[in-house]
């Protein structure tokens, strides 16, 4: 059995440009797809066991010419684009094997090494990690003052001076396997939508949810 996996849900086809002591999380093709294997890199470095790629193009792994020692590598190719958004990628067969963590990356985005590390090595199991709220956006969170999330809204639904907390999930989380297990035992028939996975969720009160601040961070694209 496996105590940690890392999920990666990309676009191959999309760029973008690495900053010096960066990383990239949901990581497009840049330069033989180094940022990517940088990440891997990376979660090998801080023990994860087992990887997951989930990408909307097949021959990503032909491109893949180093795989980190010691964690096992595996890829899969989504049939059609908008697929494998948060409430897919729980339900992949590897979560069986999982008695630990699971990382899931599915945004495209910068970011700081540190933040994987902090995430690896926080103590909480169920974590979102958070930023500001955009506009575009249509995912908020509302937390307590021991930053358990407490509720989750649509944009506009509810006036900002009632909203403690706007904050957004910017694609980075770390979860239970127990609780990404209940969830799709419970909910076999859904939408890709995020925003359905979280109030599956939070109605399990017997898993607590936080939230980890994310610092400075590139905004997805």
């Amino acid at each position: 059995m496996l105590q940690s996996l890392a999920i990666i849900v990309t676009d191959a086809c999309e760029t973008k440009t690495a900053q010096q002591d960066r990383c990239q999380s949901a990581v497009g093709l840049l330069a033989g797809t180094s940022m990517l294997i940088h990440l891997l890199a990376q979660l090998a470095q801080a023990g994860v066991q087992k990887s997951v790629i989930l990408t909307l193009h097949a021959d990503l792994g032909l491109r893949l010419h180093s795989v980190p020692n010691g964690m096992d590598l595996c890829l899969r190719a989504l049939p059609t684009p908008n697929a494998g958004r948060l409430i897919d990628a729980v339900t992949v067969d590897e979560i069986s094997e999982v008695r630990g963590e699971v990382l899931i990356f599915t945004e495209n985005l910068n970011i700081d090494v540190s933040l994987i590390k902090r995430l690896i090595q926080a103590s909480g199991r169920n974590l979102i990690v958070v930023g500001k709220s955009h506009s575009q956006r249509s995912l908020r969170l509302l937390t307590n003052n021991a930053l358990r999330v407490t509720a989750i809204l649509p944009r506009s639904s509810v006036s900002s001076r009632n909203v403690t907390a706007d904050l957004i999930p910017i694609g980075v989380y770390k979860f239970s396997s127990e609780l990404l297990r209940s969830i799709a035992r419970s909910r076999r028939r859904r939408r890709n939508d995020d925003l359905e996975f979280f109030e599956a969720a939070l109605g399990r009160q017997a898993y607590e949810m936080h939230v980890m601040h994310g610092g400075t961070m590139a905004r997805p694209g």
